[in-house]
C-alpha cells in the first residue's frame, strides 16, 4: 500500500508552524476575552488600541499561517504553492497596514 507513495514535499516537517498556530490560537483567545470584557467595562479608546494591536497582529498571523498549512497539505506543485504563498504575503501585508491605520487612528 505504501510502496507507490513518493513524498513530494520538502524536508521541513512543519512542526514549528504547527506549534506557532497553536500558540497564536491561545493568545487570540486571551486577547479576545480581554477585548470583550474591556468593551463591557469601559469605553476608553486607549485600552481598545492596546488590545486591538495584538488582536489584529495575531489574528492576521493565525489566519495566514492556517491558509499556508492548508496549501502545504493540498497543493503538490511547488510553482503553484509559491504563487499562492506570494498572494498570502500580499494579503497579509495589506491587512497589516490597514489594521495599523485602524489602531493608530483611534
Amino acid at each position: 500500500m505504501i510502496k507507490g507513495y513518493k513524498y513530494n514535499g520538502h524536508s521541513d516537517s512543519g512542526l514549528f508552524e504547527w506549534l506557532l498556530q497553536r500558540v497564536s490560537g491561545v493568545i487570540l483567545i486571551v486577547v479576545i476575552a480581554v477585548h470583550f470584557f474591556s468593551m463591557i467595562k469601559s469605553g476608553e479608546w486607549g485600552l481598545k488600541s492596546i488590545v486591538l494591536g495584538p488582536l489584529f497582529a495575531f489574528g492576521i498571523f493565525h489566519t495566514l499561517n492556517g491558509f499556508k498549512m492548508i496549501t502545504d497539505d493540498y497543493v503538490k506543485s511547488t510553482i503553484w504553492r509559491a504563487i499562492i504563498l506570494a498572494i498570502y504575503w500580499i494579503i497579509g501585508v495589506t491587512a497589516a497596514v490597514l489594521a495599523l491605520k485602524v489602531v493608530s487612528g483611534l
